[in-house]
């Protein structure tokens, strides 16, 4: 059975973040953690805070299952953590061996816990052990066809991403569009990598998109993900590396006020 952690606010946009997953999983056997950090021990009112967080919780899931209907094949956990937010969900994801954590992409404008600002990449830095997939807004869900992929492939895909990349494309039945962006690197190393990553995925793979950079990154992603239909942006985490010029430096708040597809970030430690 697949644990899958969706951290909550009780805000619109993170609840959407477990529609979304109840939506893609819906033929997968999970149990989704649903999350709320509601403070720490020791802070004032926290027994009501307590309170508020498991009434909360039972809300939230009971609205789930009146839009999506009840799964046989799903199970709902809630979980009131008092703790830390980043430290509190990371170190949670880590006891329940969590498969994905799903997350949406910001979090109640006067309550900026999850995913906003400088707290996102803090998430991002510190759960390592799975997947995370971001879903932006307040999307509707639609069929995922088409992810894209997006690398420099300085460093080698790991096994473990493969094999992460091959879950979402098996759960969605979806074809992979890789896409890197023209740099002039051509290094022996990184086509060594490419040629890895290509032969692993063959099957289910489209053509390279390879695009000159528009301006900057981020605008040649937004034009990747709305010229290709791409319905899933995916990229593997490395600290100090390529995707690091992509989310920090509050990038990644622009990626996410204008990416309208969930955003799938793969572990750099799983390299």
């Amino acid at each position: 059975m697949l644990q899958i952690v969706v951290p909550t606010d009780f805000s619109n946009n993170s609840y959407n973040a477990l529609f979304y997953a109840a939506q893609l999983l819906k033929d997968k056997k999970c149990t989704f953690h649903v999350v709320n950090v509601c403070g720490n021990e020791g802070e004032s009112k926290i027994e009501e805070a307590k309170i508020e967080s498991a009434q909360g919780l039972d809300a939230i899931c009971h609205r789930l299952v009146r839009d999506v209907g009840k799964n046989k094949e799903h199970q709902l956990k809630k979980v009131s953590l008092c703790a830390d937010v980043n430290k509190g969900i990371s170190n949670y994801v880590e006891e329940q061996k969590a498969d994905l954590m799903v997350i949406g992409n910001k979090a109640k404008e006067e309550v900026k816990h999850i995913l906003f600002g400088t707290n996102a990449m803090q998430l991002v830095r510190e759960v390592t052990i799975c997947p995370i997939l971001i879903v932006p807004l307040e999307i509707d869900f639609r069929n995922v066809e088409k992810i894209g992929f997006i690398s420099n492939y300085a460093n080698p895909i790991s096994e473990e991403n493969i094999r992460a990349l091959q879950f979402f494309q098996t759960v969605t039945d979806s074809a992979l569009v890789p896409m890197s962006i023209d740099d002039g690197k051509g290094e022996k190393r990184v086509l060594e990598h490419k040629k890895s990553f290509f032969s692993a995925l063959s099957e289910k793979m489209s053509k390279e998109v390879v695009l000159p950079v528009f301006g900057d990154k981020t605008k040649t992603i937004m034009e990747f993900v709305d010229l290709w239909n791409i319905d899933l942006l995916c990229m593997v985490y490395y600290p100090h590396h390529f995707f690091l010029e992509f989310i920090g430096n509050g990038i990644i708040k622009e990626l996410n006020t204008k990416l309208t597809v969930p955003f799938l970030i793969l572990s750099h430690q799983a390299n």
